[in-house]
């Protein structure tokens, strides 16, 4: 007995240590089941804390979109607005003018006589120079500039500039018509001390010096007076840079530079100048229409270049800079050379200002480019990639339209020449050159080609 006792009692044990064991399990079961569980509710509470800051980041996403669409309708509506403002000034411009000259027939007759110096006993019809003449005069191995001065002589922009002698812009249309520089430097020189805060007279006369060599103390004076008359337009310091870069100032060139980098506005007065060079025309005899023309087609854009060499001068600066290490001041001049060929490119009505002001673009994204790939910035590298890629497109669109336009003008009629002036001047050349039958016509055919090569490229 005693032994089945003996039995019983270490049978007991043994079960009880089998609970024992049991029990340990079960608590460290469900001690892991508790912290998985506490786990999984920290990555809920987690997962709903992102899923509220997404709704969040996506609501103010969406307002911000909302805000954004606002402001481009009112940019547009604005736009809109600004431009019937434009139109309804133009035409009451050209009213005017063109009233001005019907008015006036006999004294047109008369500057055209004494311009020809010729005595006759009974008065000869004025002769008009219409497009057909004017093409005739250079077809018969004549240029467009001799065209031009045997419509506008010497005498007869003395005759205009008395007319006019009050309204800056006539003196800065005398300079850009005369027949030789000194003569164009005498009238900006007078026009400067008589209207000494007139901006067309001081940019004409910035201008006539640069083109001559002369960079001096007093043409820095007349930079800086152009500062003070309107200190929002970048084309004062752009003057500054050129002029600085040229007589080895290179730390005042890049302050300058950077000072016209800040400012979005570009502005060169020369609407007021083509319409004042359009009285001149109608008083040499041309036809209205030709006098539009004539006087757009022949405007004097020489800062254009001078802003092509400041450009080119910044960006010796940039590549100086980057191979030194100082990817900071690079970059950021880079950015200046690129702000001022946006803010040019925007500003001007003529394709002109896009070539010079995309050219200008491209450089400095192009030595941005290769900087950040110097630094491993993949982000900044595909930001520029895609301006670049716009500014390819858009130059080459116009490359197309320089193409074409050529011939046809050729074709043009007098009131086909006015029409193109008049739209460029509310439109701007790029969108004028895009309405014509023929450029559209061959902008079409160059996007379908671009496709077919771009498809032939894709495919394996």
């Amino acid at each position: 007995m005693n032994k089945w006792l003996y039995f019983v009692i270490i049978l007991l044990a043994a079960v009880c240590v089998c609970l024992v064991v049991l029990n340990v399990r079960t608590a460290t079961k469900s001690s892991s089941a508790a912290i998985e569980l506490e786990r999984s509710e920290k990555v809920m509470a987690d997962l709903k804390e992102q899923i509220r800051k997404a709704e969040s980041q996506k609501n103010s996403a969406n307002r911000k979109v909302g805000e954004l669409q606002q402001e481009i309708s009112a940019l547009t509506e604005q736009r809109s607005s600004d431009r019937l403002i434009i139109q309804d000034l133009w035409n009451m411009l050209l009213r005017n003018t063109r009233a001005k000259a019907e008015q006036v027939p006999g004294q047109r007759k008369s500057v055209k006589q004494d311009q020809e110096q010729v005595v006759r006993g009974a008065e000869e019809e004025l002769i008009e120079y219409d497009a057909e003449l004017v093409k005739e005069l250079i077809a018969s191995g004549g240029s467009l500039e001799a065209a031009i001065r045997q419509i506008v002589t010497s005498e007869g922009i003395a005759f205009t500039l008395q007319a006019h002698n009050g309204q800056p812009a006539y003196w800065a249309a005398a300079a850009s018509l005369a027949h030789d520089p000194e003569a164009a430097l005498a009238y900006l020189k007078e026009a400067a001390d008589l209207y000494p805060g007139s901006e067309v007279v001081l940019s004409s006369l910035v201008e006539a010096n640069i083109a001559q060599g002369t960079i001096d103390e007093s043409l820095l004076a007349y930079i800086d007076e152009m500062k003070i008359i309107d200190p929002a337009n970048a084309l004062a310091d752009c003057y500054a840079a050129y002029c600085q870069f040229n007589t080895g100032d290179i730390k005042g060139a890049l302050q300058s530079l950077c000072q016209a980098g800040a400012k979005d506005r570009f502005a060169d007065d020369r609407m007021d100048l083509m319409m004042a060079r359009y009285d001149y025309f109608l008083d040499g005899g041309a036809s209205d229409s030709m006098a539009i023309g004539l006087s757009a087609f022949d405007l004097p854009l020489s800062h254009m270049s001078m802003m092509r060499s400041m450009g080119n001068s910044a960006m010796e600066q940039v590549r100086a800079l980057s191979a030194a290490g100082q990817y900071d001041q690079a970059l950021q001049t880079a950015q200046n050379v690129s702000n001022i060929g946006r803010s040019l490119s925007s500003s001007g009505r003529f394709v002109v200002y896009d070539r010079v002001g995309m050219a200008m673009q491209q450089s400095a994204l192009e030595q941005q480019r290769q900087i950040y790939e110097a630094l491993g910035d993949v982000r900044q590298i595909q930001e520029i990639d895609v301006q670049l890629q716009t500014i390819d497109e858009r130059s080459s669109m116009i490359d197309v339209m320089a193409q074409t336009f050529g011939s046809v003008m050729q074709n043009m009629t007098d009131q086909e020449i006015a029409d193109y002036v008049d739209a460029t001047v509310l439109n701007g050349e790029f969108s004028t050159l895009q309405d014509i039958p023929e450029i559209a016509e061959a902008l079409a055919q160059a996007s379908q080609e671009q496709g077919s090569q771009t498809t032939e490229t894709d495919t394996p």
